[in-house]
């Protein structure tokens, strides 16, 4: 799996995280499911080729995550933290808008370093 660096633009400074891409539709209906342990600088990208409304939800994730949406300009249109859940029926995470990438944190990633709706990302290939 390819990996891609985002780097997130806040008025502090410029947080790196390398990402594993979610390219294929099989890689983008799995994206973290059954990972155990997720380190603070890592996460996983989905990215898609039409902007449009992108709902996620969090059946068979382990672990709590930040969901961050973001539209073709870059910028942050919307954070969900997102519970572990069991059950029957679970949550869904919308973009609340028209979204074209989405990326997966840890939770709490977002709130640890200041980035929230409007905050700006670049993504560059890894190497």
């Amino acid at each position: 799996m390819d990996t891609k660096k985002v780097i997130f633009k806040n008025s502090k400074e410029n947080i790196e995280i390398i990402c594993k891409v979610a390219k294929t539709i099989f890689e983008k209906t799995k994206g973290l499911i059954n990972i155990e342990k997720l380190e603070e600088k890592n996460g996983m990208i989905f990215e898609f080729t039409i902007p449009w409304h992108r709902f996620f939800w969090m059946k068979n994730v382990k672990i709590p995550l930040d969901i961050i949406f973001v539209n073709r300009n870059f910028e942050i249109i919307h954070i969900s933290e997102a519970e572990v859940e069991k059950g029957f029926f679970y949550k869904n995470y919308w973009s609340h808008g028209f979204c074209k990438y989405v990326i997966e944190t840890k939770m709490g990633f977002c709130k640890k370093n200041g980035i929230t709706k409007g905050s700006k990302i670049e993504i560059k290939k890894e190497i």
